[in-house]
């Protein structure tokens, strides 16, 4: 029989020992006896990442699943969909109850009790994204929990993932690495697949085959969205169109290809054909702003404070190009298991943690939309001193604006 660690793409197996002490240290210090962690497939597998970063595996397929975790001993896994060769080969867990979410609260009653469990706390990690969207326990399974066992206590332990999850081992900084490889071939993939009359969607297509080829573990996240230069800039979405693709056009996107769930990212900007100077120019002060950014984000530092480092070449672009220079605002976002990390606890930038940067206009935040669009970005990992780049053959300039014939 194949190894899995051979067969999957997996974080070590020696990883395991080390984080389950690590969780269990933080047990012990906020009195909590067993964790109850809720994940589900959404926003493409990003938020399993706490049952993942628990279990080592988290099935992409349930729409939800739970992982039960004591002081002591083997945990649980409940998913709604049946056990699949993958999960069993890859997941830390023996105790595996697939095709069971409906039962969660009978299974997870019956292992308490099984385990003398009747009084104490049980602390509830659910799945949370950026600090901004954070999913509880559902109330028909609190209920059961607190009709079947009246002496415990539950408490909301999401923010014990946030610190756990801040600072990367090293087997999961390798793991970011190969994500961001695979990020650069999907990156060459937008320079060489490109064909007159190729629709977005067949663009789309070719940029997830070359990275899945490569190793990424689906489902892909790619946004990608096309637009005529000089037009309301694209957004990048996560549906490719039928537009075809043509000459005066541009194309903005974000690739994230995930390895063994970490997901480091590339961002890129194309032009279909020469850009304009004014592009050009804007391009130039991105690098510029990326390159400020990058040299403050060290250890001690306010994430907020890292980006504002750059304030004074943003003011120069903005009398240079007025709302257009909205194109140039620089952002920092945890990177890690899943996604897009929640925030670190603490707030100050430490060692080994994984950034994803990026140049390009954010969401708008009521200011006008620029005419002209940069876009780029990739992951940084933090040191002791200056951070490292996972840039690959593609530093920022490389980028932020891309031409092709």
């Amino acid at each position: 029989m194949m190894d899995p660690a051979v067969e999957f793409n997996t974080i070590s197996p020696s990883e395991r020992e080390p984080r389950w002490n690590r969780i269990r240290v933080m047990m012990k210090q906020r009195g909590i006896d067993w964790l109850l962690v809720s994940g589900n497939s959404g926003r493409w597998n990003e938020m399993n990442a706490n049952v993942r970063y628990l279990c080592g595996y988290a099935d992409p397929l349930s729409g939800v699943c739970y992982a039960l975790f004591p002081l002591e001993g083997d945990g649980t896994i409940i998913t709604q969909m049946p056990a699949k060769r993958s999960l069993k080969a890859i997941n830390w867990f023996q105790d595996i109850r697939p095709r069971s979410t409906l039962d969660a609260d009978k299974i997870i009653i019956e292992r308490l009790r099984s385990e003398g469990f009747t009084k104490g706390t049980i602390g509830l990690a659910g799945p949370t994204f950026g600090g901004r969207e954070s999913i509880g326990m559902p109330w028909q399974l609190y209920g059961a929990l607190v009709q079947a066992l009246p002496n415990i206590k539950i408490v909301d332990a999401s923010d014990l993932f946030f610190e756990l999850r801040s600072i990367k081992s090293s087997e999961e900084i390798r793991c970011l690495e190969r994500s961001a490889e695979i990020a650069d071939i999907g990156l060459e993939a937008h320079m060489t697949c490109l064909r007159p009359g190729m629709t977005e969607r067949e663009y789309y297509a070719a940029i997830t085959h070359a990275v899945d080829c490569a190793g990424a573990e689906p489902p892909t996240f790619l946004l990608l969205e096309s637009g005529p230069l000089g037009a309301v800039w694209p957004t990048q979405d996560p549906l490719p169109s039928n537009r075809i693709l043509a000459k005066g056009d541009y194309i903005v996107s974000e690739v994230s290809p995930k390895y063994a769930g970490y997901q480091a990212q590339s961002l890129q900007c194309i032009v279909i054909g020469p850009a304009p100077e004014q592009m050009v120019e804007l391009a130039k002060y991105g690098v510029e702003i990326w390159d400020k950014v990058a040299e403050n984000l060290l250890p001690g530092r306010i994430i907020a404070d890292v980006l504002k480092t750059a304030d004074q070449i943003i003011a120069r672009a903005e009398k240079r190009f007025g709302s257009t220079s909205a194109a140039l605002t620089p952002h920092l976002s945890y990177a890690g298991l899943g996604g897009p990390d929640t925030s670190a606890r603490p707030a100050e930038v430490q060692p080994n943690q994984a950034f994803m940067g990026e140049i390009g206009p954010q969401g708008g935040h009521g200011k006008p939309h620029p005419r002209w669009r940069v876009n780029g970005g990739y992951c940084l990992i933090t040191t002791d001193g200056m951070p490292r780049h996972l840039s690959g053959k593609y530093p920022i300039d490389k980028r932020l604006l891309i031409e092709l014939d």
